[in-house]
């Protein structure tokens, strides 16, 4: 079977370690929280079966976060000398890449990069590969009380190869939908601990942002309002807008805007023809994961 590099996702060499949480409270972290977790990563005959180890150390957890709030990362992941051989097979001598796991209700994301790295160059086992990751965890996306922190499967896993000139010679992906499966921890889900206590944190909601723009029509009096809103940590940003015109400190209506897939809502308002100053404040009525927000945008008839 031949395999072509830009096609081959290669999971055995990193991953990102989905963070699934449960309901047990523990008190704030005063150190880096550890794991070490074993995967197998499926792939087609006649190659046998990625099986890639990594060593998690993640940075102590204050006792409240926001949803999709990252905590530094760092990771070891050892990917095994079968799966070494098979990258050396498609020509590559060195490799980097990156890890993005996005976070949901139940699990934390990842986002982790790896630096060029010399395959072969464990000082431990003959023919594997130790690779540091460097990045950040995410919390969860839903709010609740108490999350216990454990380390899931591994997320979507890119990787670059490159010959002994340098030369980009490929990239490899995984999992790759009828082709290379994902990597699943072999213990299903391994609890990250400080010591001997899981980790544990209450998740609130984040932060958001509102920026009002707003445009006049004299041909057609109409005035349009724009709202872009966006989350501190980057949670998707869902619910409506309120837009409010107002001719000096006088109210004159309210109308409501839904969110689009970039977080962007606008209204549209007709009949504005009298002269003055108005202005346009959208205000995000927030969300079960977001705090609400505001801006205030002005313009000028006549």
């Amino acid at each position: 079977m031949s395999v072509r590099p830009t096609h081959l996702k290669l999971i055995g060499a990193a991953g990102a370690a989905a963070l699934t949480v449960g309901a047990l409270a523990a008190p704030a972290l005063a150190a880096d929280s550890t794991a070490h977790v074993a995967y197998t990563c499926s792939v087609p005959p006649p190659f046998a079966p990625a099986t890639p180890t990594a060593d998690y150390s993640v940075a102590a957890a204050p006792a409240t976060m926001a949803v999709g709030q990252p905590l530094s990362t760092t990771a070891t992941f050892t990917l095994d000398p079968d799966t070494t051989a098979l990258a050396q097979g498609l020509g590559w001598v060195k490799f980097n890449g990156t890890i993005t796991t996005k976070p949901s209700a139940s699990e934390a994301g990842l986002k982790l990069s790896f630096p060029k790295t010399t395959l072969g160059n464990s000082g431990t086992t003959p023919g594997a590969t130790d690779a540091q990751a460097t990045g950040s965890t995410l919390a969860g996306t839903k709010v609740v009380n108490s999350f216990t922190f454990q380390l899931g499967n591994l997320g979507d896993v890119v990787l670059n190869g490159f010959d002994s000139s340098g030369n980009k010679v490929g990239s490899v992906e995984f999992p790759t939908p009828g082709t290379f499966g994902r990597c699943n921890n072999d213990a299903v889900t391994t609890p990250l601990m400080d010591g001997l206590t899981p980790v544990a944190a209450k998740i609130v909601k984040d932060k958001t942002t509102t920026k009002e723009s707003a445009s006049y029509s004299a041909s057609k009096h109409t005035a349009k309002g724009t709202a872009k809103v966006k989350s501190r940590y980057g949670t998707a940003v869902t619910g409506k807008v309120a837009f409010t015109l107002r001719k000096g400190t006088h109210k004159i209506k309210t109308i409501t805007g839904k969110l689009n897939k970039k977080g962007v809502a606008t209204a549209v308002f007709t009949g504005v023809k009298a002269k003055g100053k108005y202005s346009i404040t959208g205000k995000y009525t927030g969300s079960s994961t977001l705090k609400s927000s505001s801006d205030r945008a002005t313009f000028k008839v006549g």
